[in-house]
């Protein structure tokens, strides 16, 4: 069986992975290079997805990943054991989103502690006493997401895939309703099954065909800086802000069905470089402008609300990247034609969960049994 896959982000790269290592002769087409996208501009961190039906998807993700580690014909890095994550609550109103939050951790079978003061002194010395609760979990993996993109690309080929860099998907060929193929800069390529991987640019292949869904390019900010010294030790978190965009949204946009209320999280990840990466924010692709920046900065203040001495850091560099985003916040992942899959939709969370996504799609592309429910995914849920 010979599958095209369109996009070279960690989803599609985790696909060509998985199909190949399943058999299949696989041909990956990326417009650009290999994690240009989101897949290459994130956080990099794995940690416990907050909506309980992304569990298994995001733990066989870090299995994997962890699995392949070892033997990557390209070393990256990921942490092998778990670095913890500070999760706090700033004030009152946060309390009530970071309880069901931890919840919802606690029943992925994550140890969750609360941190008194006295505890949280002993954890993070440099997270400021004034906040109104602090818990202690234990999960947490940074690597380096570019590297484990290419990795898996690596792997695929090293089974015989074809990475097809600079070439652009134009159109999906077919045969009535059946998908048999792409249509490329160079020509059409013939394919038993289409993977559409690539991310907010998804839809453009689909509409064609009468296929529309609800994804959203949003656009998620980072920001390094160099504290001049550690002052961490684990990831430091809230949950304020977390699966919201702008409000200034077109009113088409609002209409869909997309969340529209203002909001910042703030997640400070110690670097193994010793610099920080922080954020994080969700804009609609439409607004603020890439180069406004009040995004950054209010990430900067969020951060120092948290851990004060980054207000004496050197802020180093800035920079966005479009997730695909759909009303829900869960992906879509599924057939939606005969001889064409979709994997896309997965927002802020495609390294977390990059390979449960790849375990789906070849089952559903080869004929076999899901791994875990996939109707929690199915692309049509919004009909």
């Amino acid at each position: 069986m010979h599958v095209v896959v369109v996009g070279g982000g960690i989803i599609g790269a985790a696909c060509a992975e998985e199909l190949t290592r399943r058999g299949a002769s696989v041909t990956l087409l990326e417009r650009d290079e290999l994690a240009s996208g989101a897949s290459g501009r994130n956080q990099g961190l794995w940690v416990p997805p907050e909506d309980p039906a992304l569990h298994a998807i995001a733990s066989r993700s870090l299995a994997r990943y962890l699995e392949i580690a070892d033997d990557a014909p390209l070393p990256f890095r990921i942490d092998p054991h778990p670095v913890g994550t500070v999760f706090v609550a700033v004030d009152e109103e946060d309390l009530a989103e970071a309880t069901d939050t931890l919840a919802t951790v606690s029943a992925g079978g994550f140890a969750v502690s609360e941190l008194d003061d006295a505890a949280l002194v002993e954890a993070e010395p440099e997270v400021a006493r004034d906040l109104a609760a602090a818990w202690f979990i234990d999960a947490g993996h940074r690597l380096d997401p570019a590297a484990l993109t290419v990795t898996l690309a690596l792997l695929a080929a090293s089974r015989g895939a074809v990475i097809r860099h600079h070439l652009s998907a134009r159109a999906l060929v077919t045969d009535g309703d059946h998908v048999t193929g792409v249509v490329t800069d160079e020509g059409e390529i013939k394919a038993d099954e289409v993977v559409v991987a690539a991310g907010p640019w998804s839809p453009r292949l689909l509409e064609p065909l009468g296929i529309r869904l609800p994804v959203l390019g949003v656009r998620g900010w980072l920001v390094r800086v160099d504290p001049r010294e550690p002052l961490l030790r684990h990831l430091v978190r809230t949950a304020e802000g977390n699966g919201t965009v702008a409000s200034s949204l077109a009113g088409d946009i609002a209409r869909s069905g997309f969340p529209t209320s203002d909001g910042y999280g703030s997640i400070v990840h110690p670097h193994p470089d010793g610099t920080a990466l922080i954020g994080s924010s969700r804009a609609a692709w439409l607004t603020p402008e890439p180069e406004d920046p009040s995004v950054p900065r209010q990430l900067l203040t969020n951060a120092i609300r948290i851990v004060p001495r980054l207000a004496d850091a050197v802020m180093l560099s800035s920079w966005w990247g479009l997730r695909p985003m759909t009303p829900d916040e869960r992906p879509v992942i599924g057939r939606v034609r005969d001889g064409l899959v979709v994997a896309t939709g997965h927002g802020s969370e495609g390294v977390i969960n990059g390979a449960g996504t790849a375990e789906l799609v070849a089952s559903v592309v080869l004929g076999e049994r899901p791994p875990f429910d996939a109707s929690l995914f199915d692309p049509f849920r919004f009909a």
